[in-house]
């Protein structure tokens, strides 16, 4: 019977004997990250090659119809005909961020004729993206679909990897998908509009990466802390901007090409994301992503701390960071032990039944905590009371609501 490889060497076609054939189909996806600036200025042709002439349906937040709207129609009108191009507005928040509004937008599509080769374009944030590249990945079985963060958060995590996903209850991202898209376009010009609590919610990301893979690029935005909102919001930072956000992105890349279908569920990646999904049910949204990986990044921290995992000069930093770039890094509300140790059995559902706890250690790096009967309930207690403490004495009431 034949096969053959493919790109990275897989083999792919059929092979068996006289009573049983296996198929081997490749895997494999590949797609460039482009960082452009100024990418709708008609003379710039990134967005129009991705597009590459065929049939494509825009999806845009609310915000960005209201500061792109016109550029992007000029843009497009320039390099398309008109019936080959729609720009649709739909809300999409974590509370909608469901099946129904996938649905919706498959509607959509279909009524204005999108077929096997034609294209979704997502064009804001990362509950967007995630959204739209899940309706991509089951219209008409799998069509492609591109990508274009407006929010940091966007650019340099939610629009690197190939999951997607919508809620499902009290769940957070429950149903998904593995769909990469066909490519993405990282323009930096977009943060300049963006509030503050928005760029430190994608910091808190960069923060994430940076802690379990690369000192080099943590100690870089230590020393930069001070000024790191400020560098996102002017031309004047944008040689600060290009070189982290590039990194971080670069960083994300490698965890995640090794393992793209999540088959290892032992991830690095996953730091900051254990304890942040309970976090933001349990504050109904109020707490935003960014905000409760923050949260996340702090807690984990300090149980590392109490575990004796992690230098004390680390830990600090750490604190430190996550401090200057906007966040408070205690909440009442959420940061309740019992409920919180409970949320974890839906984490070990996701992860083949281990809790793969990512903990900072040492100097740099991570490690993980891998079975929920290793990590008791008073270690979690001690954890959010020291966090409590080293609130408390600067006289914190306990509601994070207006940080980060």
């Amino acid at each position: 019977m034949k096969s053959r490889l493919d790109e990275s060497g897989n083999q792919i076609g059929v092979s068996g004997s006289g009573s049983k054939i296996r198929a081997n189909f490749s895997l494999s996806s590949s797609y460039d990250i482009i960082f452009e600036e100024r990418m709708l200025d008609p003379e710039v042709d990134t967005l129009a090659s991705m597009i590459g002439g065929r049939k494509c349906m825009f999806i845009l937040s609310p915000r960005v119809t209201e500061l792109y709207h016109d550029l992007l129609h000029s843009y497009l009108q320039h390099w398309l005909e008109p019936a080959m191009f729609s720009i649709v507005t739909l809300p999409v928040t974590e509370e909608t961020k469901t099946f129904e509004t996938a649905m919706k937008m498959c509607s959509v599509a279909a009524e204005f004729g999108l077929d096997r080769k034609s294209l979704f374009v997502a064009m804001g944030g990362g509950v967007l993206m995630d959204t739209v590249g899940f309706a991509a990945s089951v219209y008409m079985r799998r069509i492609n679909f591109l990508r274009i963060p407006t929010t940091l958060v966007g650019q340099i995590d939610a629009g690197v990897g190939i999951k997607t996903g919508v809620n499902f209850g009290d769940r957070k991202n429950f149903i998904g998908s593995f769909h990469a898209p066909a490519g993405v376009i990282n323009d930096s010009t977009f943060l300049r509009t963006l509030d503050p609590r928005e760029i430190s919610n994608g910091l808190s990301e960069m923060v994430k990466i940076a802690v379990v893979s690369d000192r080099g690029l943590f100690d870089m935005l230590h020393d930069s802390r001070h000024s790191l909102l400020s560098s996102y919001r002017s031309a004047d930072g944008r040689e600060l901007v290009r070189k982290i956000n590039f990194r971080s992105s670069e960083r994300m890349i490698e965890q995640l090409s090794d393992n793209p279908y999540e088959k290892e569920l032992e991830r690095l990646v996953d730091f900051g994301h254990t304890f942040s999904p309970f976090m933001e049910v349990q504050s109904g949204h109020r707490i935003r992503h960014g905000h409760a990986v923050a949260l996340d990044i702090a807690l984990s921290t300090e149980i590392s701390s109490v575990l004796g995992l992690i230098s004390d000069s680390f830990y600090g930093e750490i604190m430190e960071l996550l401090e200057d770039i906007g966040f408070t890094l205690y909440d009442a509300e959420v940061f309740d032990a019992h409920r919180m140790y409970q949320s974890l059995d839906s984490i070990t559902l996701r992860r083949g039944g281990r809790l793969n706890l990512v903990l900072p250690r040492g100097d740099g790096g991570a490690t993980f905590l891998r079975d929920l009967s290793e990590f008791r309930l008073s270690t979690l207690k001690s954890s959010i009371l020291r966090l409590k403490e080293r609130y408390m004495e600067d006289g914190y009431d306990g509601d994070a609501s207006s940080c980060g």
